[in-house]
């Protein structure tokens, strides 16, 4: 499945920029917004790094122009990072 979504990803790399920004982002926002809710704890401060971290390194790719395969891997990793931790803060 992974095979076939970065054959996709790589074929319609230019339209698909815009798209995937906005997705790693406003989950990252929602994530933010759920971690600073309250007042955050030294826990809290820890989901924000890597919320933060997984999102601006995706970005970061982008911007710089890296190799699809490891734009399209670091997309699939912060993705996953941001719905775990949003997870955790709709679950506790």
């Amino acid at each position: 499945m992974l095979t076939k979504s970065y054959r996709y990803f790589s074929g319609s790399y230019y339209q698909l920029i815009p798209l995937t920004i906005i997705i790693q982002a406003c989950i990252g926002s929602v994530v933010v917004y759920f971690l600073l809710q309250g007042i955050p704890t030294f826990w809290d401060m820890i989901q924000l790094f890597c919320c933060v971290a997984a999102t601006t390194m995706y970005l970061g790719a982008i911007l710089g122009q890296i190799h699809v395969k490891k734009v399209f891997a670091l997309f699939v990793i912060g993705l996953l990072i941001n719905i775990l931790l949003l997870t955790i803060q709709l679950v506790g």
